[in-house]
Formats: C-alpha cells, structure tokens, sequence
C-alpha cells in the first residue's frame, strides 16, 4: 500500500454568518497516498475546495490537524507555511494567474529562483524543459496576454512542477477551457501522475474526474463515498465513464 502523503484528522472549518457559525468542514477524515490522482467531488457548496485549501495550507482550519509527512503544518506559523508551499506543494487553478508583465518563460522561472539552492542556470534549463513537456516552448517569449488560455493553463503547469513538489493541489483546473484545450491539460496531468506525481484535484466534471485512480465524494463537510479506479486508458474512457457516473448517481450527484 502507498505511504500516507497528507493527513486530515477531524478537520473543521467554520464561518459566521449573521451571527451563526456555517461549519464547511464537519469533523472530516482523511488520508491521500503518495503517487495517487485523487480526485474529490460532490455538490455546490459540499466543501470541495475549502477542503484543498486546508490540507495545503492555504487557508487556515478551525480545528483538527492537518499531518504532512507526519508533521503537523496546520500549527505551522505562516512564514513556515509559506516555505512548505512554495517548495513542497504545487497549485494549478482555474484561471492561470500568470503575472501579466512577465512571459510564460519567466512566470515559471522566477518561481524555481524562489527556491534555496539553485543555480539560475539549473532554474532556466528545467523551466526550458517542463515548457517543451507542456507543449509551449515556442510561445515561452510570449506574454500571457500573446497566448490562448490552453497555453497559459499548461505554462501554469509547469510553473507548478518547476520546484519538484511532493503533490500539486489542482482547483477546477479545466473549469475556464473549451474542450480541446480540457483533454490536452488533461493528457498533460495524466501524464505527469503516471511519472510518478501526485495529485489532489478538485472538479464537477465528469470526464476531468474519470481520471482518477481515486475519487472522494463531499456532502455537507465530510467523505461519504470513495471509488478506486485503474489507471486511465482512453481505449476504455467511455465504460469508465459509465461506471463512475453510476457511482455518482448512487451518490445522489
């Protein structure tokens, strides 16, 4: 069985609201495993990406205990944070987020110049690299506005694999692209996952989420269903489909 990456242990999360606490997270469990693609879904409004944001320590729990490779980080000041994240953890999201003024080159070399001990040559030849490996290496002298947002969401990519981290926390990552552009973000993070990278992503889309090899379901702050699946074959993609859909739909999806 793979080694526990991350830990969530009795985790909540609580907002007020008119003076009533609104509890996101109830008490949740649970446990993602080092080279897995684990994907969470569930409902509007189930906690799914409140849920990412604690366990990579963007966003600060109300109570429970959030265990890195057995350190507990949620008691992890934020400076101390912030280095965890920056060198341990990727992020892809929704929207790129590329800086504007820079080209995709640098907007995923000056996150590698972010990390202790590397040379700037080493930083420039790996982001060289990750781009041709995210297919826009002739658009890497380009700003983010000079590129199609397919472009940029792989620029994000890489940028987010550029540090070597031990997961990367994926937020609705196809969310904002047609779908030519989703299946190739998709290929791209089936690839990197089969490399041996884990990652935790968050989606409402069916055919982003079939490929898992693990899916977590969400209701009302807590995991109520999990579905282990094969690696990902697009031969056998439709009756992959079926099956997880199957499986949501048990779910009241």
């Amino acid at each position: 069985m793979a080694d526990v990456l991350i830990k969530g242990k009795d985790i909540c999360k609580s907002f007020a609201n008119n003076g009533r606490q609104n509890h996101v997270l109830n008490m949740l469990n649970i446990e993602i495993y080092e080279g897995d693609f684990t994907v969470i879904m569930g409902r509007s409004g189930s906690g799914k990406s409140t849920l990412l944001y604690a366990l990579s320590g963007m966003d600060r729990i109300t109570s429970g205990e959030v265990i890195y490779k057995e350190e507990v980080i949620s008691r992890y000041n934020e400076t101390k944070m912030a280095a965890i994240r920056a060198n341990d953890f990727g992020f892809v999201f929704q929207q790129a987020h590329l800086v504007s003024n820079l080209t995709l080159f640098e907007n995923v070399a000056v996150t590698g110049y972010l990390s202790k001990d590397r040379k700037y040559k080493e930083v420039n030849d790996e982001a060289d690299k990750l781009l041709e490996m995210m297919n826009v290496n002739e658009a890497k002298d380009r700003l983010p506005s000079q590129v199609s947002g397919g472009e940029a969401q792989r620029c994000a990519i890489a940028r987010a694999l550029i540090n070597h981290p031990q997961i990367i926390f994926a937020d609705e990552p196809t969310g904002a692209l047609n779908k030519s552009n989703t299946t190739d973000v998709l290929n791209l993070m089936t690839d990197i996952n089969e490399r041996g990278q884990s990652i935790l992503m968050v989606t409402h889309d069916l055919k982003a989420a079939i490929r898992a090899t693990r899916l977590l379901y969400l209701e009302d702050g807590r995991v109520i269903g999990e579905m282990k699946l094969n690696r990902y074959s697009s031969e056998d993609a439709k009756s992959r489909e079926a099956q997880v859909n199957a499986w949501l739909t048990s779910l009241n999806w």
